[in-house]
């Protein structure tokens, strides 16, 4: 998973690692999440019923679309929408649907996931359709929320103090970094300083890139012995670094990191979670009546907490660990929970 601009890490003579990697790279990417403290749980196994019965995608999206059918429009948060959104009645979402269990495309091309399930209970809520808008390269989506190419971004992107200086977020989970090495875990790694001197596999420019940065500056616990950075440009290419020996771990999130340890035949290491930061919906700064309309629908899909429609989306999909109990925006500046932001 990759993670948009803004997470930033310093040495101690103040350079910035993330920049300083980018100008040699001359380019940047963008994209995705970390966790609140005591909220996540490590482990995660996607698709798991409320039974407790292991789900298929295609059967968490069917039961996560049969709670929003029975979502009722609500015309006072309709009645906050920008006139140009009522007018055509639909709303574009950013995203790049190419992360299960998030937002990927089904093999027919339709999109699924938890994260397009909850952007369609919005759409219910709202009383508008959902249109998504596919960005092959993640460093397109801010650029697209801040000019108005699309209305919003849904699409597994952490909530920064750097981007809420882009856009503004309302924040809907938490995650937090992992570490996924081949199955039996040849290496024997069992937490960070188990990285140093090892190939490790991240997404350019990610928080996850960033974190094995750190580890590598000065002070850190492998500047004696630094990691060797593989870059990968998506989640396929992650697994192919690590399951061909190119890489001997892989730096991922908690969601993604679970999901790839339950089915891809890869061992997440039992480590405590790293850098907890929250997941934001994005907005331009432009667009605060949205964004308050939005939120609103947020506070309805969450309210009755276990029994509530956001959970049991999150349910359906077996990620309810990284549910939050409300909507916050722009959570990384106004709460205290994150150690991330």
């Amino acid at each position: 998973m990759i993670n948009q601009i803004g997470w930033l890490a310093k040495d101690k003579c103040g350079e910035n690692i993330l920049k300083r990697n980018m100008l040699k790279r001359k380019w940047l990417q963008v994209g995705v999440p970390l966790l609140a403290a005591g909220i996540l749980t490590l482990g995660v196994v996607p698709f798991a019923g409320a039974s407790g019965t292991a789900l298929t995608t295609g059967q968490a999206n069917k039961v996560s679309m049969g709670y929003i059918s029975k979502v009722k429009p609500n015309a006072s948060l309709h009645a906050l929408l920008p006139a140009s959104i009522k007018a055509k009645g639909f709303i574009t979402i950013g995203a790049q649907l190419l992360a299960s269990p998030y937002a990927y495309l089904s093999p027919t091309q339709k999109p699924m996931g938890f994260e397009v399930n909850l952007g369609y209970a919005i759409g219910k809520v709202l009383g508008v359709k959902i249109k998504w808008v596919q960005f092959p390269q993640w460093n397109a989506i801010i650029p697209a929320v801040q000019t108005g190419r699309v209305n919003m971004s849904l699409a597994y992107m952490n909530d920064t103090a750097l981007r809420e200086q882009m856009i503004s977020f309302v924040d809907y989970l938490a995650s937090g970094i992992v570490i996924i090495v081949g199955a039996g875990n040849p290496e024997n790694i069992v937490g960070p300083s188990g990285l140093c001197g090892k190939n490790v596999s991240v997404m350019a420019a990610s928080v996850q890139e960033v974190y094995l940065l750190s580890l590598n500056a000065t002070g850190g616990v492998c500047a004696s012995n630094p990691t060797k950075e593989v870059i990968a440009q998506g989640e396929a290419q992650q697994t192919i670094n690590l399951k061909t020996g190119r890489a001997d771990a892989w730096l991922d999130n908690n969601l993604s990191g679970g999901y790839a340890a339950a089915s891809l035949g890869v061992y997440e290491v039992p480590y405590a979670v790293i850098e907890p930061g929250p997941y934001g919906i994005g907005f331009a700064k432009n667009s605060q009546p949205l964004m308050k309309a939005v939120h609103g629908a947020m506070i309805r899909l969450m309210a009755g907490g276990t029994t509530s429609v956001y959970k049991k989306i999150f349910t359906a999909w077996g990620v309810a660990s990284a549910a939050i109990l409300k909507p916050t925006i722009n959570g990384c500046a106004t709460t205290k929970l994150y150690t991330g932001c």
